[in-house]
């Protein structure tokens, strides 16, 4: 049976999901449940709690890593305090990790990487991390606790796209502005790139690596960066709603990369991704991303 902590977030429905659809056995782990919550959802404080997880340390097989005190909400302010709540989750499942025996994804973020230079990320490249933030600090202790020991992988994540993309997020800001048919607003030089990566193609490629675990870092992304002009523009395009506006306002991340290497996942899973940027706008329009702030 595979455990898939964070199961309500962006990706951890996305997981569910695809176990669902290949009949895989999985426990889905929460801590705050919602409406949506799988009804055989275990819910455990991770940060707090690890003693209700051992009774199914015989029945889990793999691990799916998610649950983190994630920035992307007023929850969970990316200071030392959330961090630290990150650090106590990670090494709780680490400890269960060592009772069950069960290999590992842990997921991590491209976040790592520097993001003011223009050079291409590749998972050795040690030189191209650059942790600037509490969050990122958390992050990076992770990747190290967790390949300290058993087999456990490392998955750095890009931007994920799907079902449950909050609100405060660039791409829904720009789907529901342009669903209104009301002006997108770019600031500075609207340069700034970032990789979207549709859950659906995540889901692919974890169960890949649940079939056939390494003790690796991958990186998880498109390779194919885009500008916040060049998604505007998209957005509007897949919409048919919507008009484009440069904002005097500065964009204090402008300057910002996304070139992630994908090469890894493609050499040691024969994957690549198969959504296109078009197809998630597409998928997203009709989302309430109101629904999904908590």
């Amino acid at each position: 049976m595979i455990l898939v902590t964070g199961s309500d977030g962006i990706v951890g429905r996305g997981i569910c999901k695809k176990l669902q659809e290949l009949s895989i056995p999985f426990m889905p782990l929460t801590h705050r449940p919602k409406e949506y919550t799988s009804n055989k959802a275990l819910v455990i404080d991770l940060a707090n709690d690890i003693d209700s997880l051992t009774p199914y340390r015989h029945e889990i097989s793999g691990i799916v890593h998610l649950a983190a005190a994630v920035p992307h909400s007023i929850s969970y302010p990316d200071n030392d305090i959330s961090a630290d709540m990150t650090r106590r989750i990670d090494q709780n499942i680490h400890a269960f990790q060592k009772q069950s025996g069960a290999s590992l994804i842990y997921m991590s973020t491209c976040g790592l990487y520097n993001r003011l230079t223009s050079n291409t990320k590749y998972e050795d490249d040690h030189d191209s991390i650059s942790v600037s933030s509490p969050y990122f600090s958390a992050k990076a202790d992770g990747e190290s606790l967790f390949l300290s020991q058993g087999t456990s992988t490392i998955l750095r994540l890009a931007a994920p796209v799907g079902v449950g993309l909050k609100p405060q997020l660039v791409l829904s800001r720009f789907i529901s502005t342009a669903r209104e048919n009301g002006v997108i607003n770019i600031w500075g030089s609207g340069s700034r790139e970032q990789d979207f990566i549709d859950t659906v193609d995540v889901a692919d490629l974890i169960v890949r690596v649940l079939k056939k675990p390494k003790r690796t870092i991958i990186n998880v992304a498109t390779g194919m960066p885009v500008t916040m002009m060049k998604l505007a523009k998209k957005v509007v395009e897949v919409v048919e709603k919507g008009s484009i506006k440069i904002s005097p306002k500065i964009d204090p991340s402008d300057g910002e990369t996304a070139r992630y290497s994908i090469s890894r996942a493609k050499d040691y899973y024969a994957w690549k991704p198969q959504c296109t940027l078009e197809d998630s706008i597409y998928k997203l329009i009709p989302e309430n991303f109101e629904e999904n702030q908590s």
